[in-house]
């Protein structure tokens, strides 16, 4: 009984040793051996890595253990804004680089907007002499304020709503006109006394005003949902967005538009619906004219006409 105690307690404690000599780090390498995967890892070495050398979390030493990564990297998107005023600065510059007439249809825009806020009484004179679209004016051929009176605005609402649009629309039919070498400055300056002779033709009392890039801006508008129908633009109706077609928004503004004129929307509100209706027309029929080649036409016999006058 004593010799099979023995005999046993021996037979553990050899099996003991020899597990343990099976996972000792020379056995390791023997066992690496044995799969492919060299003499320094229990892992096979892929061939089609290439960055072997470094270390990332997951890696193992020759023992087994984890190694932690050696450095520590902070995200290159973890960085500060630049500040306000440069972005305002690179904001203007490339739209000047874009379209000079955005550009200086907007600084004008700003420019105004900051006289109308000091009613002293000489600012106030000039700007109803020049910057404001009326009948008398007209009388005492002041015929500039047709198109400098849609530069003008005097609540900052108005400003801010007009502004958007000149600039979300204005791009994109620079782009459009200027496929068939016709220029933005054209369409804008057109369509800004267009608005201002519907304004006048449809004032019925014959004592109004109008200011405001509202005309232009629509017709801009009009011009854009004809070319791109199915653009889907995204307006707010009473603190709802709304998602709907181009050619959608351009017919339901062109109702209210004309609903107003008659009457029958807007009640006595100070919008000008004939200024808004005439941009409308202005955008449809030039976008017509366009389709159909004319504009690019009378712009090529307008430039030789210039040249040559220009020669002369």
């Amino acid at each position: 009984m004593q010799r099979l105690t023995l005999f046993l307690s021996i037979t553990i404690f050899s099996a003991t040793a020899q597990s343990r000599h099976y996972f000792s780090p020379q056995s390791s390498k023997r066992l690496g051996q044995l799969r492919g995967g060299g003499t320094s890892s229990l892992y096979e070495h892929n061939p089609n890595y290439q960055h072997a050398a470094a270390v990332t979390l997951g890696d193992v030493d020759n023992n087994g253990y984890y190694q932690p990564s050696a450095t520590f990297r902070i995200p290159s998107n973890n960085r500060r804004p630049p500040p306000i005023t440069t972005l305002i600065r690179d904001y203007f510059t490339s739209l000047r680089n874009f379209s000079p007439t955005l550009s200086y249809g907007t600084y004008t825009s700003l420019l105004l907007f900051i006289l109308w806020q000091f009613p002293t009484a000489r600012i106030s004179k000039l700007l109803q002499a020049h910057f404001v679209c009326s009948r008398s004016n007209i009388r005492q051929r002041r015929y500039h304020a047709l198109f400098t009176s849609a530069f003008s605005h005097a609540s900052f609402h108005h400003l801010a709503v007009n502004l958007y649009a000149f600039l979300t629309f204005g791009p994109s039919v620079k782009q459009v006109l200027a496929s068939q070498g016709v220029p933005l400055g054209i369409f804008v300056l057109s369509a800004a006394v267009f608005g201002s002779l519907a304004f006048l033709a449809l004032d019925s009392r014959g004592t109004g005003s109008c200011i405001g890039l509202s005309g232009v801006t629509l017709a801009l508008l009009a011009f854009d949902s004809l070319f791109y129908p199915s653009k889907e633009l995204r307006i707010i109706v009473s603190f709802v967005p709304v998602h709907l077609p181009a050619y959608y928004l351009f017919l339901g503004l062109l109702g209210f538009s004309l609903m107003g004129v008659l009457g029958l929307a807007g009640g006595r509100s100070n919008v000008a619906h004939s200024t808004h209706l005439g941009g409308l027309l202005f955008g449809n029929c030039f976008y017509e004219a366009f389709r159909r080649g004319w504009i690019r036409k009378w712009n090529y016999q307008l430039r030789s006409a210039y040249l040559k006058l220009k020669r002369s």
